[in-house]
This record gives structure tokens, C-alpha cells and sequence, in this order.
């Protein structure tokens, strides 16, 4: 779960330098993405991603803390994905079944 972590971690900053480095380009807002074909695809692709780890989530995590994580996923994306699989492999102290089932062990 080490290896994990750490590519969670990379993935995280990774993220985060990205998002601002982007914002910095063009405002969301304005993005040109949606106008394109692929773009299209590729939106679709990410929002069906955070709605399968979005019922991840929902499984493990109690309803409140399933609606903040959930409202991450969608302003932030995979940085909120990376974040929580760290959280999760925190929590879990390298149980993999809590890991993945959360409390419904």
C-alpha cells in the first residue's frame, strides 16, 4: 500500500500544479474543450469515472462525508480521487479489506 500512497501523492501534487497552471491559462469558463469532438469524450470518460469511484465512496463513507468528497470529485477531479485513496489508505492502517470495503468489512 506504500507504492500506493506515494503514486496517489504524485498524482495529487501533479494535480494541483496542473489545475493552477491551467486556470492561469484560460477560466474554466471559457474553456474551448466542449466545442471540440474528443473533448466532448473526453468529458464524458471523466464524469463517468467520478460517478464509479463516486459510488465508491458512497459505499464506504456515511452520507455527509459522501456529499463532500462527491462535490471535490466534481470541482477538483482526480486530485479529489488521489486524495481520497490516500485518506482511504490511511484509514484502513494496511487492512485491504477496509481499504476497499470501508466499515462494511
Amino acid at each position: 500500500m506504500t507504492i500506493a500512497k506515494l503514486i496517489s501523492y504524485c498524482i495529487a501534487v501533479a494535480m494541483a500544479i496542473v489545475i493552477y497552471w491551467a486556470q492561469t491559462q484560460v477560466s474554466l469558463l471559457d474553456s474551448p474543450i466542449p466545442q471540440l469532438p474528443w473533448g466532448v469524450v473526453s468529458l464524458v470518460d471523466l464524469y463517468a469515472g467520478f460517478t464509479l469511484f463516486g459510488l465508491w465512496i458512497a459505499y464506504k463513507e456515511t452520507v455527509l462525508k459522501t456529499f463532500f468528497w462527491i462535490i471535490g470529485l466534481i470541482v477538483l477531479g482526480n486530485f479529489t480521487t488521489a486524495l481520497y485513496v490516500i485518506y482511504s489508505i490511511n484509514k484502513a492502517n494496511g487492512d485491504l479489506k477496509v481499504f476497499f470495503m470501508g466499515d462494511n468489512t
